[in-house]
C-alpha cells in the first residue's frame, strides 16, 4: 500500500463524509454483496443484514453513528451563514441515531436513516465533505431479511431518497444468500426511482433494473470476495464489472482488508484497502455476540487509475456503537 501510494499527495482527493455503514465495502472493492453484516458493515444485499445474536428471539437495538454528529457540528462551523432549511433538516439526532432494528423470531425489521448518497457518476457530491451537510443528498430505508434457515436468507429493502428534506423518489431491492458449507453464494437485485441512480461512492456502479452475483469464501482467519456487477440490466447496456476482496483478522481487534477493480467501460481500475479496529463483541458476553464482526472503528482508502495514471482518491470513515 506505501509503494502504490507515493503518488497520492498530487491526486484529487474526496472523503466520503463520516459515513455510517460504507468503509468495509470501499475496502474491499464494493465485493461485499455475499456477506453478512451489521448495520455499519453493510453490503447493497438486504439478505445479509444481521442486527443480533440468535440465541434471543425478540431483540430491539440501536445503532449510534458519532462520526455523523461529528461532521454536522464541523459543517455548523464552517458555514454559519446557512439557511434555516438546511440547519433544521441537520439536526444532530437523525445523524446520530442511525438504525433502528427489531427482531422476532427469523425476522429482522430495521430502518436506516440518513445514509449520504450520491448520483451515479457525481463524485463531486463528496467533495469538501466540512463545507456540505451529510444529508446534501442522503436515503432512508426499511429493510426486511428473513433467516429461513441457517444456510439461506433473503431480504428486501425500500429506499426513499432525499436532497435535505426534499424527495426525490423511490427505489427497491431484494436478495438471496445461499450457504453451502464454507462458501455463500448472493444474488441481488435493484430497481431505482425515475430521479436516476443512487449509489453509496464512486465504485459502487449498480444500474437500474440490474442484477449482480457474488460469492464469498472463508477459511481460519482469511475470508475472500469475489462479485460480478450488473449481470443483466432491463433496456440498457451491461457493465460486467468483476472485482475481488480480502480480509483477514489475526486477532478479534483488528482487520485488514484489500481489493481490486476493473471498470467495463474503459481502461480503468482501482485498488482498494483498509483497517478495521476492535471488535465490540469482545466486550460482551458470549450470549450477546453478533455472529459476524461489530467493528467500532473502521478505516477506507482506494485509488482509481486511468490506465497507470492514477486519478482520484477516495478516503473513508466509520465509527459506529451498537447499543
Amino acid at each position: 500500500m506505501a509503494a502504490l501510494a507515493s503518488d497520492l499527495p498530487a491526486l484529487e482527493w474526496i472523503y466520503l463524509t463520516p459515513n455510517p455503514a460504507y468503509s468495509r465495502d470501499l475496502a474491499m472493492g464494493a465485493s461485499t454483496l455475499a456477506l453478512s453484516y451489521p448495520p455499519q458493515s453493510q453490503s447493497i444485499n438486504p439478505a445479509g443484514f444481521t442486527a443480533f445474536e440468535r440465541q434471543t428471539r425478540q431483540v430491539v437495538t440501536v445503532f449510534l453513528n458519532p462520526g455523523g454528529a461529528w461532521q454536522t457540528v464541523k459543517w455548523w462551523q464552517k458555514d454559519e451563514e446557512a439557511d434555516t432549511r438546511d440547519v433544521s433538516a441537520t439536526i444532530p439526532p437523525r445523524l446520530l441515531i442511525n438504525s433502528l432494528a427489531v427482531r422476532w423470531k427469523i425476522a429482522t425489521l430495521a430502518g436506516l436513516l440518513s445514509q449520504p448518497v450520491m448520483k451515479s457518476g457525481l463524485a463531486s457530491r463528496y467533495e469538501g465533505y466540512e463545507q456540505s451537510s451529510g444529508l446534501d443528498q442522503h436515503e432512508n430505508s426499511l429493510l426486511l431479511a428473513l433467516n429461513l434457515h441457517r444456510r439461506i436468507s433473503v431480504g428486501g429493502r425500500v429506499d426513499r431518497y432525499y436532497r435535505y428534506s426534499h424527495a426525490e423518489g423511490e427505489g427497491y431491492s431484494y436478495g438471496v444468500i445461499l450457504r453451502p458449507r464454507n462458501v455463500t453464494l448472493a444474488v441481488q437485485y435493484q430497481r431505482f426511482p425515475a430521479s436516476g441512480d443512487r449509489v453509496w461512492h464512486p465504485l459502487d456502479r449498480r444500474r437500474d433494473q440490474a442484477v449482480s452475483a457474488g460469492l464469498a469464501f472463508t477459511e481460519g482467519e482469511w475470508l475472500v470476495t469475489a462479485q460480478v456487477m450488473n449481470l443483466t440490466a432491463s433496456g440498457d447496456s451491461l457493465r460486467l464489472e468483476p472485482r475481488v476482496g480480502a480480509e483477514w483478522r489475526p486477532w478479534r481487534y483488528l482487520g485488514m482488508r484489500a481489493g481490486l477493480v476493473s471498470f467495463s467501460d474503459n481502461e480503468r481500475w482501482a485498488w482498494t484497502s483498509g483497517i478495521s479496529l476492535v471488535d465490540a463483541n469482545w466486550f460482551r458476553d458470549k450470549f450477546a455476540r453478533l455472529p459476524v464482526p461489530d467493528d467500532i472503528l473502521q478505516a477506507a482508502i482506494a485509488v482509481l487509475y486511468d490506465r497507470r495514471t492514477p486519478t482520484l482518491a477516495i478516503g473513508s470513515l466509520t465509527l459506529s456503537v451498537r447499543l
